[in-house]
């Protein structure tokens, strides 16, 4: 298939999809909490979006929120427990977890602090860069993150919206996710990139897995958790 019948079935998919879905709001993971840097707060969400869905990625930040202080403490947090405090079931659960720990670690590590502000007032290309040579943080984490929160033009992919793409003839079947990423930004104008990643979270919203909570709700740490935030500095 040429690229002119791909680019004709990305956009007679993407009309359909107007007709079908409702697509997601542009903040759809909701405020940053108080106190918090808003880039990393999308950071975060976006973390758990990868290789999941918006409804599974929002109950797990409620989670996460509800066990934590900070996104500080996030950082510190052992990887398995965050990975049940996402949920019973949560896909790629374990690996999630470390790859998130370890790209705030660097966050930290490079910015003397959980903050990641400093990147809306770079050149758009420079903060994707950043985000990209991050730890753990992989190409859909990094795009997303550049679209939502920075206002670049990005069209975020990660193997299930690739496939789900693929397998509608919209990008090369037999292609990578990055070289489909890159087809996508080229194809669609800056302008519409927003819209149609929103259009195909909402698309997938409707193939997402339930997930049970956590076998144990934990109630947020103060005096045990902060002590073991100031060790994990001190080494850091």
């Amino acid at each position: 298939m040429s690229a002119t019948d791909r680019t004709r079935e990305l956009r007679s998919l993407l009309f359909r999809l107007r007709k079908r879905v409702k697509p997601l709001a542009p903040g759809h993971a909701g405020p940053a909490p108080e106190g918090a840097d808003p880039v990393v707060h999308e950071l975060v969400y976006s973390f758990l979006v990868w290789e999941a869905s918006a409804p599974l990625a929002t109950a797990a930040l409620g989670r996460l929120r509800a066990a934590v202080v900070d996104y500080n403490e996030l950082r510190v947090c052992y990887p398995r427990e965050l990975a049940s405090l996402m949920g019973e079931g949560y896909p790629l659960a374990v690996e999630r977890a470390t790859r998130l720990r370890a790209a705030l670690t660097e966050v930290y590590r490079r910015e003397h602090g959980t903050m990641l502000g400093r990147l809306i007032d770079l050149p758009k290309r420079d903060a994707r860069a950043y985000l990209e040579a991050l730890e753990g943080v992989p190409p859909f984490v990094a795009a997303r993150v550049v679209l939502l929160a920075l206002g670049g033009h990005a069209v975020p992919l990660d193997t299930m919206l690739h496939g789900m793409l693929a397998a509608e003839e919209a990008v090369e079947p037999g292609g990578t996710i990055i070289d489909a990423m890159g087809w996508l930004e080229r194809t669609l104008r800056a302008k519409e990139s927003e819209e149609a990643y929103l259009l195909l979270e909402a698309w997938r919203k409707r193939k997402a897995p339930k997930v049970g909570p956590p076998a144990e709700a934990k109630p947020k740490r103060s005096g045990k958790a902060q002590a073991r935030n100031r060790g994990s500095e001190a080494e850091s």
